[in-house]
């Protein structure tokens, strides 16, 4: 399936869904990707949709950030893993409020991804329903409830120096 048949089926199956197409490169070396938001109600099940899409779809990684009064969770995947000249990268965002970040876990579908979503706890703080929680990343030294990657008053602020701006400031 090519990324405009990508599209066309998450449209068909989550009517609402925010979904482009992004292209980059030029010519020949011209390549696609299709990048999605979803609400957390239905990040599993559009997961669970990459399975009729692909019998075998490839997860890569995820990423996350703060992104003001919300946490974005980007699932980095690829259809047509290892088909040169086809593969479909595709990127699922959810994004998550700070005084309730919880959504579920895609461990059951990808055991591979539990690196990915532990992580997330741990940098972000956020709560990923079906995976332990504990300390992979930061040792115990790391306050409870400072998350490295937050922007707000759960950040390191409050732990990290700013050692560019002397020790007298």
């Amino acid at each position: 399936m090519n990324a405009a048949q990508v599209i066309e089926s998450f449209r068909k199956e989550f009517p609402g869904i925010e979904i482009s197409l992004a292209e980059q490169g030029a010519g020949r070396h011209k390549k696609v990707q299709v990048w999605a938001t979803v609400a957390v109600k239905d990040f599993k099940n559009a997961v669970k949709h990459l399975f009729t899409i692909q019998e075998y779809p490839h997860f890569s990684v995820s990423s996350g950030s703060d992104i003001g009064k919300e946490i974005e969770i980007i699932n980095h995947f690829v259809l047509n893993y290892g088909e040169p000249g086809e593969q479909v990268p595709f990127h699922l965002k959810v994004k998550l409020p700070k005084g309730n970040p919880v959504m579920d876990s895609i461990t059951g579908l990808f055991p591979g991804a539990v690196i990915s979503e532990q992580e997330k706890m741990e940098m972000l703080g956020i709560k990923i329903e079906g995976v332990p929680k504990k300390r992979v990343f930061t040792d115990e030294s790391m306050p409870a409830g400072i998350y490295p990657w937050r922007k707000d008053d759960k950040g390191p602020e409050k732990i990290a120096r700013n050692l560019h701006e002397g020790e007298g400031k």
